[in-house]
C-alpha cells in the first residue's frame, strides 16, 4: 500500500524523467560551437594542448563569459 509520500516521490521521478528528456530534445537541436583549439572566450583565448582537440574552454568562468558575450552579440544584431 503506498502512502502520500511514496505517491509524491512517484510524481517527482516522473517529472525529473520528463525534465530531462526535455533538456535533452533541446540539446540535440541547439548547435554547438565548433572547437579551435583555443578558448573560445573573445577575453581569455588561451591555446589547448593538442590532446585536447574538442576542448572549447578552459573552465566554467570562461564558458558563462563566452555565453554571454554570444548573448549580447545576438540582442545587438536583433536591435
Amino acid at each position: 500500500m503506498t502512502d502520500l509520500i511514496d505517491q509524491a516521490q512517484h510524481f517527482e521521478a516522473i517529472n525529473l524523467a520528463q525534465s530531462l528528456q526535455a533538456q535533452l530534445r533541446r540539446a540535440e537541436t541547439q548547435a554547438r560551437p565548433a572547437a579551435r583549439g583555443h578558448c573560445l572566450n573573445r577575453e581569455c583565448l588561451e591555446p589547448f594542448a593538442e590532446a585536447e582537440p574538442a576542448r572549447l574552454y578552459c573552465g566554467p568562468a570562461c564558458a558563462e563569459a563566452h555565453h554571454r558575450q554570444m548573448a549580447l552579440a545576438k540582442y545587438r544584431s536583433v536591435r
